[in-house]
């Protein structure tokens, strides 16, 4: 019975990890040769000129813009901002988010947020490290072989288990 409860620990462990691996995708800011294409999101460093000018118009001080390139011109690049204190996720939609004309002459340079396959390697090897060792841990410290409290002794591993997996939902 406890080597049932013990495989379902571990399965729904591993199941967590994997869900939650996609959400931890590692990206980069990379620079943008030329213009950039609309729809693309991209990090606008502004010079001090350019900052002022946005900060007169929205009233925020920055010293970059993230956000969505809506059109690109030679004079002037339009971005859907998210408005200062808005979920991020929710800046798509154009009802909560800014839509600002930056000059090009106020841009000091243009990158754009790529996923890096080596960072999320790195942080899924390392995942799947802590995992293993856990595994491990788990095997060896839960037996209750050889213990003097009998084969019904659990270990403290079990009981901490015991214990937080409620509140972990597990």
């Amino acid at each position: 019975m406890l080597v049932v409860l013990q495989r379902q620990v571990h399965r729904r462990l591993a199941a967590i990890g994997l869900l939650l691996l996609p959400t931890q995708a590692c990206t980069t800011l990379r620079p943008i040769a030329g213009d950039p294409l609309p729809g693309q999101r991209v990090r606008a460093q502004l010079a001090a000129e350019g900052q002022i000018r946005q900060a007169q118009v929205t009233g925020v001080a920055r010293t970059s813009l993230d956000g969505d390139v809506l059109s690109v011109d030679s004079e002037t690049l339009v971005l859907l901002v998210p408005i200062a204190g808005i979920d991020p996720g929710l800046h798509r939609n154009a009802k909560v988010a800014d839509t600002l004309r930056v000059l090009r002459t106020d841009v000091t340079s243009l990158d754009t947020q790529r996923f890096s396959p080596v960072r999320t390697s790195l942080l899924a090897g390392g995942i799947a490290a802590a995992s293993v060792l856990g595994v491990l841990l788990a095997e060896g410290i839960g037996s209750s072989e050889g213990t003097e409290d009998g084969p019904g002794h659990r270990s403290a591993f079990w009981r901490f288990i015991a214990a937080i997996r409620v509140p972990l939902g597990l």
